[in-house]
């Protein structure tokens, strides 16, 4: 199955799952353009690094080769979108893509091994760059430290947020870091586990806060020159 697949003020930051409100909506775009093919929804809401984005996955008894002529008719240029949509591989997948108007379209497809294919669908929407949002927003963190990746999730009934930074802090800073700030916030530690690394490397940590309905987890892993930070935050869990 293809992949969907990163320190401001405390007080802000656990108050509740962080600056979820201020995401932008679904992508308002023109509907997917959708041949024969069996849908099933991967991730029907989120927002990644601030852009909102929507994905399927796609069955099909059609031929990769197929389903791509279908894309490059549809996505030809015309005098409303004068660009062709452009086409790549990337981990097995064949790739096409198409941005029209302010949205982004994309189809990557692989074949299922009985002749037909199988894939996801994507749309995403670009934002205004005056309301880009500042990644990492309201989450507490070293200084210094970097964010590669932000991603909203928001399933009915359950919200949720990932995010994955990166600093030049040893493990154990980060580690000692996060009990204090998160812990001296009202949120109690339920997991707190050291993860030795192999041949005598230095450590990494698993560690999980719960407040109320809230549950904040993360994993402390070393990096050449520091540590990376991935850290999962679910409200209702």
């Amino acid at each position: 199955m293809p992949s969907k697949t990163l320190l401001l003020a405390a007080s802000l930051a656990l108050s509740g799952l962080m600056a979820i409100a201020a995401e932008p909506k679904k992508p308002d775009c023109a509907p997917f353009a959708l041949p024969d093919l069996k849908l099933t929804w991967v991730a029907p809401d989120i927002v990644h690094n601030g852009t909102p984005l929507q994905i399927r996955r796609f069955d099909s008894t059609d031929s990769v080769q197929a389903i791509l002529a279908r894309y490059r008719r549809e996505w030809k240029s015309s005098a409303q979108s004068p660009q062709d949509a452009i086409e790549y591989t990337v981990g097995g997948y064949q790739v096409i893509a198409k941005l029209r108007d302010m949205c982004f379209y994309t189809v990557q497809a692989r074949s299922n091994g009985t002749g037909g294919s199988t894939g996801m669908l994507a749309v995403s929407q670009i934002q205004d760059s005056n309301q880009l949002r500042v990644l990492g927003k309201d989450f507490p963190m070293m200084s210094g430290s970097l964010v590669a990746a932000d991603m909203t999730h928001r399933d009915p009934g359950k919200e949720a947020r990932t995010i994955m930074l990166m600093n030049q802090f040893s493990t154990n800073a980060n580690a000692d870091f996060y009990r204090r700030v998160i812990g001296g916030d009202g949120w109690n530690i339920t997991s707190d586990h050291l993860v030795k690394f192999k041949g005598g490397n230095g450590n990494g940590y698993a560690i999980t806060f719960k407040r109320a309905f809230n549950e904040t987890s993360m994993v402390i892993s070393r990096t050449q020159g520091g540590s990376s930070v991935l850290v999962n935050l679910v409200d209702k869990p």
